[in-house]
């Protein structure tokens, strides 16, 4: 027999919320067949402009996939370049989107609790701030808004979520 512990909180306490402004999406649609190679141009990429801030991926259906790569705006330029030219030999699309900014909300063990995310997304949506993409690991949630919308977004989740005092 498993035991399994499941508790509730009216209002969930979290480590801490933060945002990050001034970056670029890039998403890459590109065949599944052609991951390894997409990835390895992506590190060599990601040598170029020194880091990403965020990657997130997606499979679309059960042939094509989407990456997700911010990063700051100021490398725009040298990423579009570098990604345009060999988007064509990994049958690959290209889409951009800047500027936009990043909110990190940091908790407890997320993947043992129950209904995170959807709080997190309620309340956006009930203040509407639109989300253009979100991806959670298993202590963090990450959320990319339009620019402009990380502060009040950020206020609208420190009013959602109960923080240590000095966050």
């Amino acid at each position: 027999m498993e035991t399994i512990a499941v508790y509730w909180e009216s209002k969930v306490k979290v480590y801490s919320i933060t945002h990050i402004t001034g970056l670029s999406l890039s998403s890459l649609i590109f065949p599944i067949k052609t991951t390894e190679k997409i990835g390895n141009a992506l590190i060599d990429l990601e040598h170029s402009i020194q880091r990403f801030e965020l990657v997130t991926q997606d499979y679309i259906d059960s042939t094509l996939s989407q990456i997700n790569l911010f990063y700051d705006r100021s490398k725009e330029e040298i990423t579009e370049k570098v990604m345009s030219a060999w988007c064509e030999k990994m049958q690959a699309t290209i889409t951009s989107t800047s500027p936009l900014e990043l909110i990190y909300l940091h908790g407890p063990h997320f993947q043992e609790r129950f209904g995170i995310a959807d709080i997190v997304f309620s309340a956006l949506r009930n203040d509407n701030i639109n989300i253009i993409t979100a991806g959670c690991a298993g202590t963090t949630i990450y959320i990319a808004v339009p620019n402009k919308s990380a502060v009040p977004a950020t206020r609208i989740l420190r009013e959602t979520f109960i923080l240590p005092i000095n966050n």
